[in-house]
């Protein structure tokens, strides 16, 4: 029989596998006889009366068979039924008296003992009716015991079951306590707890000994209380078995009175809870960690029920809000959040809670100081083995300052998108496998797909860097190496020039794509120009030496011409040496202009006039076989130039176009009032936007190539063949037309023929009518001339020359000597200057300082290549007069008188 909580013995344990599923013999069903229905008995009771009452009736007077109505009242208890037995024990008794009334009213000697009988069998019958009722009654209570005892069994069967599974979770054993012997007793599973012997007496001092020494004064003061007291009493405490295992037990006991000498023994139990402290602690520690993780965060962790209900929230939110304990709990929550928010919050939440989905939203809270920040609350639901959500579990996280960077940061994708459509360079980027991943409006209409999206293309197939290998290999060196890398290339297929930036990016390459065709072209004509300007300054510095030179000899061969005392093969000799010297003067002027420092006289010019007288003299220049048509827009304005230059420059592209045509052809001469406006000077480097005269001088000649039309202007250049072309006249064209503040190109096609077109400056004043007649003769006048000139050549030639006129003349080589010659003069006339000198005075400055100490002084300034001393903007300044080199003696005595004509007469 197994132990039943170690006090005793109970049946056969419905655990115990050798008794099968057998239930406690006493819990359990016992075998009963088979007992008949209540209602049979009743039949074989009534059959029984009757029986007896016909067998009375039949006996012979004398026989007396009445007790035997007692035998079947007491048989009626066997029904179980006090009715029947009060029915039966009355039938019976009625019968037995109406026997005993009729034999009585039959007999007359023998009444006495007929009562006799029949009052004995009625006592028998009460006394057996009593008796079958007291029998019932003590049946009742039996079985009334026996359902007791058995639910008695049953309930301890229960408990037997429960300890024994309590002690599979925490094994728990019982043990007494003697206070007389001072002595413990542990019952079996108690000794296997504390490591014991069952069933035999352990001293105190033993048993407190296993006790933890900081916890044994605690619990035997428990325990010595609960038996003065008599009162139950419960400890928990950490002891160490028998081999050494520390364990944690609980302890429970109640002071009884357990045997006839009335001793107090104390009954307990011991239970090994080592195992659930150990998770007790473990929950405690994690419940720890939990609470300490959610008070480190910085954003608020919650919970709530599977009805949305706040249960949890961590001190995050609270502090943000500045609201108590509340607002972790119930709907607190909603009244924080902002007022526009509230209704799709709420709308939101309440759908995960209908449906389990996922709850994610952001929106606004309110801080504590009533100021609203973004938050992002997520949750996801917690759900059972079936499915069904139990909990929700959630976080909140304070997104404002994210959700304003990410605000930022699409403010300024779209900044830069905007920025990367509005710009003209063509933006695009791809990945490593060459596909296109942006590309701007400009880089698609680079290549003519403004409308088509070519995100996704093969980006070698889009842009046209082959054939140019170089261009595409510098892109697959950058994509390679992570090296930026910046390059010019030129697209054949679609004719244009391109400047690269790449630039290596994580997914591939970030790319600025510039058309620079124009760029390119302005480059070239800003190259071409930078040249031309080096060539004029050469030009303009070997012409003023070149000047110089010629001012002597012309001087001195005109000198020769005119003596009478000169031979005529020597006078012959002089006369090719001025014609030389002259044609040298030219050279250098066509020099000059084309270093754009002839000096210039401009004045308003009526084209159509002047185009007209000047018709003859083209006609004569361009032969028969020429045609020429000069066929100007009526009511031109008037043109701003230098009339002699316009007519030398004219020439000069009539002379070109007589030599382009050796067959005959046609020249058209044209003119008509034009604007260039901003767009096209943005693309024609040389050109100033504004109103113009353009002439357009075309022939139907040979032509040139865009190779050669490029060098048109560059001086020494020509077309022409060897000897026939000094190079100098279409420069000297160019440099009139830019120092008259105009504009030239030129087109040729081969075998189509060229034209120039010269746009110049219209005059806003009409133009003068020309002086018919010759001018009048003018005396000389002796006059006091200061001279300076650095040249000595010069110097020494002009001297003699203006001596022979009859002045009187004092010379310096340079402006700080003349100016401390003249602080020894008398009145001076005129100061006749050189406009380049050294020792870092030239003729302006000197004749500033001359009139500054004699006011009213005419001044006549000479030379060969001015360097914008007196000439600017291709003008003279005004007052300026100037004597050109080189010149001739009548040149000098014009300019001398013309100088000193501007004097004042003396008083």
């Amino acid at each position: 029989m197994a132990p039943s909580a170690e006090g005793g013995t109970a049946g056969p344990s419905t655990q115990d596998p050798r008794r099968g599923t057998a239930v406690s013999a006493r819990a359990g069903i016992r075998p009963t006889a088979v007992r008949p229905h209540p209602a049979v008995i009743a039949i074989l009771i009534n059959a029984a009366l009757l029986a007896i009452l016909l067998t009375d009736l039949w006996l012979p007077r004398g026989y007396d068979i009445s007790s035997m109505y007692a035998l079947v009242v007491l048989a009626s208890a066997f029904t179980r039924s006090r009715a029947a037995v009060y029915l039966t024990a009355a039938t019976a008794t009625l019968i037995a008296a109406s026997m005993m009334a009729s034999e009585l009213s039959d007999s007359v000697h023998d009444r006495g003992p007929v009562a006799f009988s029949h009052l004995t069998a009625i006592v028998l019958i009460v006394l057996s009716g009593a008796a079958s009722l007291l029998a019932l009654r003590r049946t009742e209570e039996n079985a009334r015991l026996v359902v007791a005892l058995r639910s008695a069994e049953h309930a301890h069967e229960r408990d037997s079951r429960m300890l024994d599974t309590a002690s599979l979770i925490a094994p728990i054993g019982t043990w007494t306590f003697d206070p007389e012997a001072q002595t413990v007793t542990w019952h079996e599973r108690a000794a296997e707890i504390v490591e014991g012997r069952p069933f035999t007496p352990t001293d105190v001092e033993t048993a407190l000994g296993l006790i933890a020494e900081d916890e044994r004064t605690r619990v035997l003061s428990t325990f010595t209380a609960a038996l003065e007291t008599g009162s139950p009493f419960r400890e928990e405490f950490e002891f160490t078995g028998g081999s050494g295992t520390l364990k944690r037990v609980v302890i429970m006991g109640d002071p009884l009175q357990m045997d006839e000498h009335g001793r107090t023994l104390v009954h307990g139990s011991v239970q090994d809870i080592t195992r659930w402290a150990a998770a007790e602690s473990e929950l405690e520690r994690t419940r720890r960690r939990f609470a300490a993780l959610t008070a480190a965060v910085p954003f608020a962790i919650w919970s709530a029920g599977a009805d949305g209900q706040i249960e949890y929230a961590n001190e995050a939110m609270r502090s943000f809000t500045g609201a108590g304990p509340e607002a972790g709990q119930g709907e607190h929550w909603k009244s924080m959040i902002h007022p526009d928010d509230r209704d799709r919050v709420t709308e939101a939440w309440e759908t995960s809670i209908r449906t389990g989905a996922t709850y994610d939203i952001e929106h606004r809270y309110r801080r504590a100081d009533g100021e609203h920040e973004w938050f992002h609350v997520s949750a996801e639901p917690e759900r059972d083995e079936h499915g069904t959500v139990i909990r929700w579990w959630g976080a909140t996280v304070n997104v404002d300052s994210t959700r304003e960077l990410r605000q930022r940061a699409e403010d300024l994708a779209a900044e830069r998108a905007t920025i990367l459509e509005s710009t003209t360079d063509g933006v695009y980027a791809v990945d490593r496998e060459w596909r296109i991943l942006y590309a701007n409006s400009a880089a698609k209409a680079m290549i003519g797909r403004l409308s088509v999206d070519v995100v996704g293309d093969e980006f070698w197939s889009v842009f046209g860097f082959e054939p140019d290998r170089e261009a595409s290999e510098q892109l697959r060196i950058a994509m390679s190496t992570g090296t930026p890398s910046s390059f010019t290339y030129f697209s054949e297929g679609l004719n244009r020039w391109f400047s690269v930036n790449a630039t290596p990016t994580r997914s591939g390459l970030s790319v600025f794509h510039r058309d620079v065709t124009e760029i390119h072209r302005l480059s070239e004509q800003l190259s071409q120009a930078q040249k031309l300007e080096s060539v004029g300054r050469l030009t303009g510095g070997i012409a003023h030496d070149f000047n110089n030179v010629l001012t002597v000899v012309l001087g001195g061969a005109e000198a020769v011409v005119n003596d009478p005392a000169v031979g005529h093969e020597a006078r012959a000799m002089a006369e090719l040496v001025v014609e030389s010297a002259k044609r040298g003067a030219d050279l250098t002027a066509r020099l000059l202009s084309f270093a754009r420092k002839q000096p210039l006289s401009p004045s308003a010019v009526d084209l159509e006039d002047r185009l007209s007288g000047l018709a003859p003299m083209l006609k004569r220049t361009l032969g028969e076989l020429v045609e020429l048509i000069i066929a100007p827009s009526p009511d031109l304005p008037p043109i701003m130039v230098d009339s002699g230059q316009f007519d030398n420059a004219l020439l000069n592209l009539v002379l070109n176009a007589r030599d382009a045509m050796p067959d005959g052809g046609r020249l058209t001469i044209g003119a008509t009032e034009t604007e260039l406006d901003a767009d096209y000077c943005a693309t024609h480097a040389e050109a100033t936007p504004g109103r113009y005269v353009m002439i357009d001088i075309s022939d139907t000649g040979h032509g040139i190539g865009p190779e050669e039309v490029e060098r048109l202007f560059e001086p020494f250049f020509t077309t022409k063949a060897s000897g026939k072309g000094s190079g100098l006249g279409l420069a000297m064209v160019w440099g009139f037309v830019k120092q008259s503040g105009g504009y030239i190109s030129a087109y040729s096609e081969a075998g189509v023929g060229t034209t120039f077109k010269l746009y110049l400056p219209p005059s806003t004043t009409p133009a003068a009518q020309p002086v018919s007649g010759l001018p009048p003769l003018r005396p000389i006048r002796p006059a006091t001339i200061l001279l300076a000139e650095d040249d000595d050549l010069v110097r020494a030639f002009a001297t003699e020359r203006l001596r022979s006129l009859g002045h009187t003349v004092h010379a310096a080589p340079s402006g700080p000597e003349a100016l401390t010659l003249l602080d020894t003069l008398g009145p001076v006339d005129l100061l006749f200057t050189d406009v380049i000198m050294p020792d870092g005075m030239t003729g302006r400055d000197l004749a500033d300082e001359f009139l500054r100490r004699r006011p009213d002084t005419p001044v006549l300034f000479t030379s060969g290549y001015t360097e914008n001393v007196v000439l600017h903007n291709g003008r003279l300044d005004d007052g300026v007069l100037l004597l050109t080199k080189p010149y001739t003696a009548e040149q000098l005595t014009e300019r001398i008188t013309t100088a000193l004509d501007r004097a004042e007469p003396p008083a």
